[in-house]
């Protein structure tokens, strides 16, 4: 627990004199969520009811076209292609506990926060923080999938949604190996140059990128490219922000958005299309409270913040890793 302590002598002034108390509560700890913010902008974030499992339905296959002329014969053969990827329901819950003397001792001031407010407060940022962490990670235990399981270095192996990798070519993200970001490479910049390849990888036709997401380093390293070139000017603060957000540190790479996160992985970046990605949450358990309960032996009480949610896709090859960043 962090302590604080006054050094004042509590004497008949400073005992009659009021503190100044702002009814609020600052945060210290917890990081902002810009890829939830841009999921949530791109309307990623989709509410159902219910179900065990999500299911999306995919194509993978083409049927046959046959050009003939006159009493030509043409193929009635069935055509393989349609099939479903499944993706089980996960569910997070974040503890409010409070004690019966807590909550008497804090009604004594009618301008302080309420401490009920602030221990809810506290539990619904821990939870969207451990979400926005579990986007960057990967699936462990009971916890949801990340990209490192949608989009990994190894795009070969593995079963997403039930689809192994191994054998279905077609479920692969795409990957490119980066390098040193910043090192010149006339007439342009290394990652700059193998960023450039994995963005055409993951394009196609009218279908492209709309979201890069890298770690703080690497943004750094971006910004300095554009800065010292004189790029930054035209390049960044186009005023779109982050998902509906406004920000002041967006940048762009042809048509995508780019920002970091401090929970992406080092090494690091992702080459999004928001259109095959999103984030499914269960709608009746969307960071909802459950009641109150007291122990029979206990003056305390305790609530739970729960959420039903996963990280799904259904187009990978329209997603891609860029790894090995130096």
């Amino acid at each position: 627990m962090a302590a604080t302590q006054t050094t004042e002598t509590w004497d008949a002034a400073w005992t009659l004199t009021m503190r100044a108390h702002r009814k609020r509560l600052t945060d210290n700890i917890f990081d902002e969520y810009p890829t939830l913010a841009w999921l949530r902008g791109k309307g990623r974030v989709q509410f159902e009811d219910g179900g065990k499992e999500i299911k999306e339905d995919l194509m993978y296959g083409t049927n046959t076209t046959t050009w003939f002329d006159g009493y030509d014969t043409v193929p009635t053969d069935s055509v393989d292609g349609i099939t479903a990827a499944f993706y089980p329901r996960r569910y997070a819950a974040t503890p409010i506990t409070i004690s019966m003397t807590e909550e008497t001792e804090n009604r004594k001031r009618a301008d302080a926060e309420k401490l009920l407010v602030a221990k809810t407060e506290q539990s619904m940022s821990t939870q969207r923080d451990t979400i926005n962490a579990a986007i960057f990670a990967a699936a462990s235990g009971k916890t949801m999938l990340g990209l490192q399981d949608l989009v990994p270095e190894a795009n070969t192996t593995g079963t997403v949604g039930g689809i192994n990798r191994a054998n279905e070519s077609w479920w692969r993200n795409q990957i490119q190996s980066i390098g040193a970001f910043d090192t010149a490479s006339a007439p342009s910049y290394t990652g700059l140059k193998n960023l450039g390849t994995l963005y055409n990888n993951c394009s196609e036709g009218n279908t492209q990128p709309d979201g890069i997401i890298m770690t703080l380093t690497t943004f750094g390293e971006y910004e300095s490219i554009l800065e010292g070139t004189g790029y930054a000017r035209i390049e960044q603060r186009q005023g779109k922000g982050i998902g509906t957000q406004q920000t002041n540190n967006q940048l762009m790479f042809r048509n995508s958005a780019v920002w970091y996160d401090r929970d992406c992985s080092s090494g690091n970046l992702y080459v999004l299309n928001s259109k095959y990605i999103g984030l499914c949450i269960e709608r009746s358990l969307n960071f909802a409270k459950t009641p109150f309960k007291e122990p029979s032996n206990q003056f305390a009480k305790v609530g739970y913040i729960v959420t039903g949610v996963q990280f799904t896709g259904n187009n990978f090859r329209r997603q891609g890793l860029g790894y090995d960043i130096t």
